[in-house]
């Protein structure tokens, strides 16, 4: 039996070759498996090189867009000052070109021109406002409409509301309002008797520092919206737009102006557009 099997072994069948034998014959030892590769990795020194890296071109980069943001909230502006004028003037060509008052007690509650206010009112802040029924509001639509002023800092922590919902962040010549003082004055009562139209303001961006309601008082200022444009202590022009106000004229040009001075409170761009109580560019007869 064991010759069979040595015979066996010996002329058929071969055994199989040990694993932990060398080509030569010669027993090996078995190799340990390869450690994986390691993979690069950052070294605390070059993470912070790439961190100030970023961090300078943020640092460059920010002013662009920063500029690029407000460029484009004026332009935004100027186009809706232009839908105003426009509505503007199709409410003069339908009313024989005369003005429409500040205010009007009508059945049920106040009209500003700006929107209906219901009997009542509200708290402030929270007073109800319907803009549909302001006087250009049937004229919008026609125009393209109108949206609130993108640079108007409604939200900001010093902007107390006068209103449940905003206006439009604009107001208009004082002097283009029937009933009040300024039109009086001038004896202007129609876009007819203007003497200057491309040297007379329309519409602009306007505002107010309201010193005198809650949660305002003097030692708490808050901006307010206002509708008015005058160069009279507290001042209305706000020069939201990179320290500039953008304004329309009457004969339908939207331009940048710069302040003569501005009111370091809030935002500090309240401020005039002429030294105050001076109102070459508002006086409908010049």
């Amino acid at each position: 039996m064991n010759g069979w099997m040595a015979g066996g072994v010996g002329a058929g069948a071969r055994s199989a070759p040990c694993p932990f034998m060398r080509s030569s014959g010669h027993p090996c030892i078995p190799r340990a498996a390869a450690p994986p590769p390691r993979r690069a990795a950052f070294t605390l020194i070059e993470l912070l090189v790439v961190i100030a890296i970023i961090s300078i071109l943020m640092l460059l980069i920010a002013p662009v867009v920063k500029r690029g943001l407000d460029g484009a909230r004026r332009s935004a502006c100027a186009s809706n000052l232009r839908q105003v004028q426009g509505a503007f003037t199709m409410y003069l060509a339908e009313h024989d070109g005369r003005f429409f008052p500040f205010r009007e007690d009508v059945p049920g509650g106040v009209l500003w021109y700006w929107g209906f206010e219901p009997g009542g009112g509200g708290a402030e802040g929270a007073r109800p406002l319907d803009k549909s029924r302001a006087r250009l509001a049937p004229y919008f639509a026609q125009t393209g409409g109108i949206e609130i002023c993108p640079a108007l800092p409604y939200r900001a922590a010093y902007f107390k509301r006068k209103f449940g919902i905003p206006s439009y962040g604009y107001g208009i010549n004082g002097y283009m309002l029937s009933g009040l003082p300024g039109m009086t004055r001038m004896g202007v009562h129609s876009i007819e008797g203007l003497t200057h139209p491309g040297r007379t303001i329309t519409w602009g961006d306007c505002i107010q520092i309201n010193t005198w309601q809650a949660p305002a008082s003097g030692s708490n200022p808050m901006l307010e919206e206002w509708y008015v444009l005058d160069n009279m202590p507290p001042p209305h022009f706000h020069f939201r737009h990179g320290r500039r106000a953008n304004l329309a004229m009457a004969d339908g040009s939207v331009n940048g102006f710069d302040p003569h001075s501005l009111d370091p409170r809030c935002d500090g761009r309240a401020g005039y557009l002429e030294p105050p109580r001076q109102e070459t560019w508002l006086l409908t007869r010049k």
